[in-house]
């Protein structure tokens, strides 16, 4: 039957042109799905994790009290989910160095403004929803209950790939100085900010504050008799505290240290000047001759403009832009936000676009340039596409002349890499089924295109096989081309199948994973695809090769 059918197409014309019409159909049809976000490409999709970090930034001149009031909101929430079994809160400093923390800068974190919080959930099998799902869930009811004194607070997942600074990373450089580099980093954050699926964006950079220096009166102190000695250790007992001697306990394993400090309340909370004063008038301080005098007398308090941390990449200043996709992959709000930029920066700035995706900016006020890169996980990924779109092009060329060497024909070499590359219609069509059928956004990861790539040699060797024994049948059976073309096709059939059936079976194994899911679905929708490509592309695009492969033999001859 399956010979007949074969044969029928063969001799027919307009048979021909319908299966080339269905083939561009589908194959064109299925790319254009891409565009249409119909399938998605990531990276790497989401993973499933029995742990998960919060970073909180409040303003730089924040102090740790405030810090704690966000970190215990978010803390208590956290304690009320089923799933959360324990919250570790670090305050002023970065949790155990995990994965993540390795580029997001945990260990170097020391200030009262910041604080990191652990939390440890139950087991994949003892709980319903997947870690990366609980995220998206909870993300907008702590921000709204939590987000106190203008605390900026981050979702940090363990990756699945390699660890990034976050999933979209905008790196501004250039300009004369801090502030106006700083300006142009809080406009691209205004227009993240606007897309639906970018959450946690933050600016790295400091605000701009004041602190109040305290000077010694050098003259006053002499006069006074107390040393300066004196006058030193008292400050810094008053504002950092020190260690005055250690106890001894019975349960405890080592000594115990004895650390001082004037009550925070007194001297770090927010006051202007004279405040200050007034504080410091309550030190008091005795000299040789027994009098208590104010520390007040000894000192002087100057409101200074604080120096902010300064950032550096490849030996530039950098004030960088973050953001996190929510259930979304980078690319697609990059693109939509990219557009924005062009359009609402043109009234300050001279926008160009520069490599890639990157814009180039120009103050029309002070001349001053800018450059935009954009960077993370969304550089990782545009990275990793190109490099396996480059593998999967040389894996063709290769292919093509290896066929050209063994049939020494340019025609029938290129109809055997025609064909393994319709393969492609399967992979995006399995991604977008998966996507249909399963609760998650099943994504075109980079797994996806290994596969695609491993389908290159199996999608040949069926053709090969078709090829091979066709010719065979010319040459040892005297069959007429298009016979010899339909009996080889019915004939390949059954053991291309169980090939194509062993491949499904064993790639289902991976269909269900977070990580290797795409490259399961590539090799299933794939396979099956090109096991019909086998049976109807190749034979109409090998019909004209074999056909003046024969003539050429017989005039030979």
């Amino acid at each position: 039957m399956l010979n007949n059918l074969i044969l029928n197409i063969l001799n027919s014309k307009f048979k021909k042109f319908l299966v080339y019409l269905m083939t561009a159909v589908l194959f064109f049809g299925s790319v254009y799905m891409i565009p249409l976000e119909l399938v998605k490409a990531k990276m790497l999709p989401g993973k499933d994790s029995d742990s998960f970090s919060l970073y909180v930034d409040l303003p730089t001149n924040s102090n740790r009290f405030k810090t704690k009031e966000v970190s215990s909101c978010i803390a208590n929430y956290l304690l009320d989910e089923t799933a959360v079994e324990t919250v570790s809160v670090f305050l002023g400093e970065g949790q155990p160095l995990d994965f993540a923390g390795m580029v997001k800068g945990s260990a170097l974190k020391s200030s009262a403004n910041q604080a990191e919080i652990m939390v440890n959930i139950k087991k994949a099998k003892h709980r319903d929803e997947r870690s990366y799902n609980m995220i998206h869930r909870i993300r907008p009811l702590i921000k709204q209950k939590c987000s106190k004194h203008n605390a900026t607070i981050k979702f940090i997942e363990l990756p699945s790939g390699p660890p990034t600074l976050a999933d979209i990373v905008a790196e501004v450089t250039g300009g004369d100085s801090f502030e106006s580099q700083r300006k142009l980093a809080y406009k691209i954050a205004k227009i993240l900010k606007k897309q639906k699926t970018l959450v946690d964006v933050d600016v790295v950079a400091d605000e701009t504050t004041f602190k109040y220096s305290i000077i010694l009166n050098k003259n006053k102190i002499l006069q006074s008799g107390i040393s300066f000695e004196q006058i030193k250790k008292m400050l810094y007992v008053a504002f950092e505290g020190s260690d005055i001697g250690v106890i001894n306990e019975g349960d405890a394993e080592n000594q115990i240290k004895l650390f001082l400090r004037l009550d925070d309340k007194r001297l770090l909370n927010k006051g202007d000047e004279e405040d200050i004063k007034n504080k410091l008038f309550a030190l008091k301080l005795m000299n040789p001759m027994g009098l208590m005098i104010p520390m007040s007398n000894f000192v002087k308090i100057k409101k200074v403009k604080q120096a902010p941390t300064i950032h550096s990449k490849n030996l530039k200043k950098i004030v960088n832009v973050l953001a996190t996709t929510d259930d979304d992959s980078q690319i697609y709000p990059l693109l939509d936000a990219r557009e924005d930029m062009i359009k609402e920066l043109a009234d300050d700035y001279i926008v160009t676009k520069t490599t890639m995706l990157n814009l180039g900016f120009e103050d029309k006020k002070t001349g001053e340039q800018f450059d935009m890169v954009w960077d993370g996980e969304l550089k990782v990924t545009i990275d990793t596409f190109i490099e396996l779109g480059v593998a999967f092009i040389g894996a063709l060329v290769l292919i093509f002349f290896l066929m050209v060497v063994y049939y020494k024909n340019f025609a029938l070499a290129g109809a055997i890499v025609m064909a393994s590359f319709l393969s492609l219609i399967g992979v995006i069509v399995g991604h977008y089924v998966m996507d249909q059928i399963t609760a998650d956004r099943f994504y075109l990861t980079a797994t996806s295109l290994i596969g695609f790539i491993g389908l290159i040699g199996i999608n040949s060797r069926n053709s090969l096989l078709i090829v091979d024994f066709a010719k065979q049948l010319i040459k040892n059976d005297k069959l007429q081309v298009n016979e010899a073309i339909a009996k080889a096709t019915a004939t390949r059939a059954k053991p291309i199948l169980l090939t194509v059936l062993a491949i499904v079976f064993a790639s289902s194994l991976l269909a269900s994973d977070a990580v290797f899911g795409g490259l399961g679905v590539a090799l299933i929708g794939g396979t099956i695809f090109a096991y019909l490509v086998s049976l109807f592309f190749v034979p109409l695009s090998i019909q004209n090769s074999l056909i003046k492969g024969e003539s050429d033999f017989k005039d030979f001859k």
